[in-house]
């Protein structure tokens, strides 16, 4: 692949938490200012609230190469779903609290050591998760999980505490209630039935040892891992909760964990709520998770500082088919 110069259309999330407090027409202005320094031509624009996904939309409809957004795990799995089935790239400017898929991509946070790394990258396939037609990056939950965002958001609200603190409490209050989820699994293995308080499919498998927080050292394995919580003891579940942070939770004795291609989540609810990168959902049952490997072209930041200009692959005639639109 030859070096080229890209042309790049950059929204970026206003309400992201690495932008509250500066200017808003600052960003955007250095943002611009980097990528141009790098050779590409960029058209940066900054929206607020539900005018993202228009912004969104709008750069995706765009004769732009690439489309970069700047913004949280939730805002990026978003945008990915857009850029799916079309010839566009996704390129991502870590603006959120955790910056999951941007941290497991090598992409640093700092606006100012992001976006020059970007601009000498190289767009690679990676993999994607799917669950009825969404799409998710990093992972989608089911349980307790779901329950103690909606929580956490309620918590912020009335009481004006920031993300971790607002967090704590649900967690909390999530551990007393400690609903417990009963499903049925099919895989090509067969269905059981499972009780669990919480069950977890990533997007490619998390590391394991300690310091390794939700880390995944690869995003093109093509296998979802499926993470089902046995614990029917609060306590427990705490303790491994703790473990998560840690980076040990999977040596946890009452943790089962798969790996998958595809498999179906059934319930005798109609509906089930589901996290999807942190964002939840309320999705109708079954559930009929994914994993659409190679799925989605991504700007992977340069390895070095004195790589060359960004590397494009030659696009295709015509947009590829979206993969969620195969047969199961």
């Amino acid at each position: 692949m030859e070096p080229v110069i890209m042309k790049l259309s950059v929204v970026l999330n206003g309400a992201a938490g690495s932008l509250v407090g500066r200017p808003i027409e600052e960003a955007v202005e250095e943002v611009k200012r980097l990528f141009e320094e790098a050779g590409h031509t960029a058209e940066v624009t900054a929206a607020f609230g539900p005018d993202i996904v228009a912004a969104i939309d709008k750069a995706v409809a765009s004769d732009a190469d690439v489309v970069v957004v700047g913004g949280g795990d939730g805002t990026v799995a978003t945008a990915a779903g857009k850029v799916m089935g079309t010839d566009k790239a996704l390129g991502i400017l870590p603006l959120g609290t955790l910056n999951l898929y941007a941290k497991d991509l090598g992409i640093p946070l700092p606006i100012a050591e992001a976006v020059p790394l970007l601009a000498r990258g190289t767009i690679k396939p990676m993999d994607v998760g799917d669950v009825n037609g969404t799409v998710f990056l990093n992972h989608s939950v089911l349980g307790l999980y779901p329950m103690m965002v909606q929580e956490r958001e309620e918590v912020r609200e009335s009481r004006g505490l920031s993300k971790w603190p607002a967090m704590g409490i649900a967690m909390v209050k999530a551990l007393k209630e400690y609903p417990l989820l009963r499903v049925r699994l099919q895989t090509d293995r067969g269905t059981r039935r499972i009780t669990t308080p919480i069950l977890a499919v990533a997007n490619n498998p998390y590391d394991e040892g300690f310091g390794a927080f939700l880390k995944r050292s690869h995003l093109d394995t093509g296998k979802l891992a499926l993470y089902l919580a046995k614990h029917r003891q609060p306590l427990k579940m705490a303790k491994m909760m703790v473990a998560l942070v840690l980076g040990t939770w999977q040596r946890d004795a009452e943790l089962e964990v798969m790996s998958l291609t595809e498999f179906t989540v059934k319930s005798r609810r109609r509906t089930l709520k589901v996290a999807n990168d942190g964002e939840v959902h309320r999705m109708e049952a079954p559930l009929h998770y994914r994993m659409l490997a190679g799925g989605l072209r991504i700007l992977v930041p340069a390895e070095n500082a004195e790589a060359a200009p960004a590397e494009v692959e030659d696009k295709p005639a015509e947009a590829p088919a979206d993969p969620r639109r195969a047969s199961a």
